[in-house]
């Protein structure tokens, strides 16, 4: 799918919705940063598609949808006359091309954190960032695989050192950027979807024209820090709040020597483990959240009009 989109080198639309959100930035990650001239790549939910003026001006489109029929998508691939693609956990026969990720192995999930309906897909996008359209050989897999599970373990450990408790925490502040969107939308998703907390998403340049008011009335909120390279609006961000509220945690990715690819990926490894120790800490069964049936379910199930 990405060497096609390599050969085409035409804008491409990623359509995604829900927790398959965080897959549309990470593709969108690996989409720019592969370098192509002519691919200028956009996220969008399926709703604002039919309120898209220039979508026409788009040469493909990528929806991804782990059931593959998400309130919105089929009537988005229906509509669009470019190249399309639908990214989903089993294959299906339809009029365009499909790229699937599940296996026998899997299992559907009951909880409403998507960890590998987002998780599957994010990591075998990693593949992409070694190869395009070549066949990868085995000690390259292992070679991947590896470091994977490198990563697993530094972030499960990094997460275990964390001395914070979350027990009384009701709002989290999230401080991200456009590099980190994947990472801040794992956190953000799996707060709101469980009911862990309140998160509020920061744009650090934002930060500075207000937003910091909302720390100020609310002391007790606790926040989370994203950064892959510390720049100066990074320091002074840290070094403020810091010496203001004293309630700050820092994730970043200083510590390995990798490019944005892997760094994203490692920070949001770190975002699932920081979410397991939340529900651990308020005593919250990740698989099992509540939540109002009545209003879920018929929102959930919803197929009318967008």
């Amino acid at each position: 799918m990405l060497y096609q989109l390599t050969i085409d080198k035409n804008p491409t639309l990623i359509i995604a919705t829900g927790g398959s959100k965080v897959v549309a930035y990470y593709l969108q990650l690996i989409i720019e940063r592969l370098g192509i001239d002519g691919i200028i790549c956009e996220v969008i939910e399926p709703r604002d598609y039919f309120y898209k003026t220039n979508r026409n001006k788009f040469s493909n489109l990528i929806a991804i949808s782990t059931s593959g029929n998400t309130n919105g998508i089929k009537d988005v691939l229906d509509d669009f006359n470019g190249t399309k693609f639908l990214i989903t956990q089993n294959n299906q026969e339809v009029g365009y091309q499909v790229v699937s990720w599940g296996n026998e192995k899997y299992q559907i999930e009951k909880s409403f954190i998507s960890l590998a309906s987002s998780f599957g897909p994010i990591t075998l996008m990693l593949d992409a960032t070694t190869s395009l359209n070549t066949e990868i050989a085995s000690d390259e897999i292992k070679k991947i695989n590896d470091k994977i599970k490198e990563l697993l373990n530094r972030s499960r450990e990094k997460i275990d050192k964390i001395t914070v408790n979350f027990k009384d925490v009701s709002l989290i502040q999230i401080m991200s950027g456009y590099e980190t969107k994947t990472s801040s939308g794992v956190l953000e998703s799996n707060l709101v979807e469980t009911g862990l907390a309140a998160p509020v998403m920061h744009d650090k340049g934002s930060y500075c024209h207000g937003r910091s008011n909302l720390l100020f009335q609310y002391p007790d909120s606790h926040v989370i820090y994203l950064c892959h390279q510390r720049r100066e609006l990074d320091n002074i961000l840290i070094e403020l709040i810091n010496k203001e509220y004293s309630n700050l945690s820092i994730f970043d990715t200083e510590n390995i020597k990798e490019d944005y690819f892997w760094k994203e990926y490692y920070l949001m490894l770190q975002m699932y483990f920081l979410s397991k120790k939340i529900a651990d800490d308020k005593g919250i069964d990740l698989t099992q959240p509540e939540y109002n049936p009545k209003l879920v379910k018929k929102l959930y199930n919803f197929r009318g009009e967008m």
